[in-house]
């Protein structure tokens, strides 16, 4: 079988260049820049080279990984995004900001979606994690001048028991929705909505607006309901 330093050594020396534009037309083989990841790659490229496949076949590996880890735009070993695992991080609230883009997208969401976005502007939007006991006011990563206000906590509960206390329910015990898809809080009347950011459940509340009102058909419950 041909290893894998085999495998690279007979790209063609074109296919080589175009891939790692960064390095100097008229650099020699053999030499090296400073810093950059992909001339680090190219020397290996086109000069012989010391030391047994193994050894070359690691070195490429890592550099390679460090070379599309900068054409992603990241420095290696850095996401400046964060993880979507925590929701205080700018990757999180891009998520956040997907799953918006997608629910104005369907017909059934797009009023529900629209209101989330404009408190989500307004600094108004919150998250739950009621299973890690976590909840934070989400940010908009467009504004310049919002930013995290960081995590703080709530008490922990499965997301059955979340969702009974807090959702208004209607005399057949059914959840009652605002016309705009949206669940109404029990205490507060505030709108609603439960469903998935990244790969994690989470329930998001923020001020119902003065249109907003019960679906047709249904009406809210009294807040003593536990059903």
């Amino acid at each position: 079988m041909v290893s894998s330093i085999n495998s690279v050594r007979i790209w063609s020396s074109q296919v080589a260049l175009n891939a790692f534009k960064d390095v100097s037309d008229n650099r020699t083989p053999g030499s090296s820049t400073s810093g950059s990841s992909s001339s680090s790659l190219a020397d290996m490229l086109f000069s012989s080279g010391s030391g047994g496949d193994d050894y070359e076949d690691d070195k490429i590996a890592a550099l390679i990984a460090s070379l599309q880890q900068t054409l992603d735009g990241n420095s290696p070993d850095t996401d400046v995004d964060g993880s979507v695992g925590d929701m205080s991080s700018k990757a999180f609230m891009k998520a956040l900001q997907e799953k918006l883009d997608a629910l104005k997208a369907s017909p059934d969401s797009k009023a529900m979606a629209e209101t989330m976005q404009k408190a989500l502007e307004a600094g108004t939007l919150k998250m739950t994690d009621a299973v890690a006991g976590d909840q934070i006011t989400a940010w908009d990563i467009t504004d310049g001048k919002q930013t995290s206000a960081g995590v703080t906590s709530v008490d922990k509960s499965d997301w059955t028991q979340f969702l009974k206390d807090r959702l208004t329910r209607d005399e057949s015990g059914k959840f009652v929705r605002n016309a705009d898809g949206s669940y109404i809080e029990k205490a507060t009347g505030n709108s609603s909505y439960f469903g998935m950011v990244g790969e994690a459940y989470y329930y998001i509340s923020w001020a119902a607006s003065a249109a907003t009102k019960p679906a047709t058909g249904t009406a809210p419950a009294s807040s003593t309901n536990t059903r």
